[in-house]
């Protein structure tokens, strides 16, 4: 071969060698960028099992003011939604007719007492014209006749001026207790009977969550403890994102309802009346608490959470990759799952971003917040 031929395939070989270079540059993909993901670290600590409840506001009194006397209203002392006062004047009746009720009772018994005494001398009297034989016996029990029925008659007389007079003193009606005016069920001007209703006065200073449990739940908790001292709970309204109200399980009801559920009133103090009657509450109370541990917030598990069962986790590894590990959770309490096997204090492990991973991922991590405590966890 000669020297001109040779410098010729040289060339060819080198043109041929740069094509295919460049071939696998075109052909090779970029390197993909790094996952954008929220991460929170494996704690541990004091485990909390705890029962979530929820269920109606109730005030912790609702007391019905009922008329006393049958009369037409005169005036109304309150608004509506007023706060009031043991002993306050809430309304007052007309006593025009108990006034004429009470003079003529009065005047009647003045004159039946006038009769009494006449026929009580009558009797005196005949009693000894009877021993003397100088009456007849019906004679003499006419007068004693007489007698009784003029002494009945001054009876019923002071009966009804009695009646009369403490009716006077009820025309004036009180509230029974400090509260607030929660209903009003007359106007001015009505007639209402005795016994008709006229207000409700709610005492508001002190409202309790009314739920239900079942008796398996209600075997978890020291039912002694909560009716002779009260289990500590806490309360979330949804009318208040992200407020707790301290609260206490004082009440269980010893029969189950129809159901087979045990009503409980979780209670709770009110004095700026946030939270009204008739709200929905949620309520949490803890019966154990277990220190010592390993727990995995339960949004950066994968599988359906089952407690005692295997499950799934992304752990960030030294690389800052996404490594697909097994795990074994214990119990839960809505914010964290007893860590059994797979996880250390300290791991990183993925919570937002997981449900699109794959294994060897590389990911650029923000530390989420914790979970958010108590009763909290049952509102996200």
């Amino acid at each position: 071969m000669s020297g001109g031929l040779f410098r010729l395939m040289s060339l060819l070989a080198i043109l041929i060698l740069g094509l295919s270079g460049c071939a696998e540059k075109r052909d090779r993909k970029p390197p993909m960028p790094p996952m954008k993901v929220g991460v929170s670290t494996v704690e541990q600590g004091d485990f909390d099992r705890s029962l979530h409840v929820s269920g109606t506001v109730q005030f912790i009194a609702n007391t019905t003011v009922s008329a006393e006397v049958s009369a037409q209203i005169k005036s109304i002392e309150v608004s509506d939604g007023q706060a009031v006062e043991r002993g306050q004047v809430l309304l007052v009746f007309d006593d025009t007719k108990i006034k004429e009720t009470a003079n003529h009772a009065s005047s009647a018994l003045k004159k039946d007492e006038a009769t009494l005494a006449f026929n009580r001398a009558e009797w005196e009297k005949n009693v000894m014209l009877l021993q003397s034989q100088s009456i007849s016996q019906l004679v003499f029990d006419q007068k004693l006749a007489n007698y009784q029925n003029a002494l009945a008659q001054v009876e019923a007389d002071k009966a009804l001026l009695a009646k009369a007079m403490e009716d006077l003193n009820k025309t004036q009606v009180t509230s029974p207790i400090k509260g607030r005016l929660s209903k009003r069920y007359v106007e001015k001007g009505d007639w209402v009977s005795e016994g008709g209703k006229l207000f409700q006065v709610s005492d508001y200073t002190k409202s309790y969550l009314e739920a239900y449990l079942s008796d398996l739940d209600l075997a978890k908790l020291d039912v002694r403890k909560a009716l002779s001292e009260g289990l500590d709970a806490e309360v979330g309204v949804d009318s208040y994102p992200g407020k707790v109200f301290k609260g206490s399980l004082k009440y269980i009801e010893p029969v189950a309802n129809q159901s087979r559920l045990f009503q409980i009133r979780i209670y709770v103090d009110n004095p700026d009346m946030a939270i009204l009657q008739g709200m929905f509450a949620r309520g949490r109370i803890v019966y154990e608490s277990i220190p010592g541990t390993v727990m995995v917030p339960v949004t950066a598990l994968l599988g359906q959470l089952r407690n005692n069962q295997y499950n799934t986790v992304f752990l960030v590894d030294n690389e800052k990759k996404a490594a697909l590990t097994r795990v074994k959770v214990g119990a839960n309490n809505r914010r964290y799952a007893q860590v059994l096997e797979g996880l250390n204090p300290g791991d990183a492990v993925v919570v937002q971003g997981k449900e699109i991973l794959n294994t060897g991922q590389l990911l650029s991590i923000t530390e989420v917040p914790k979970p958010a405590p108590g009763i909290l966890a049952t509102q996200q």
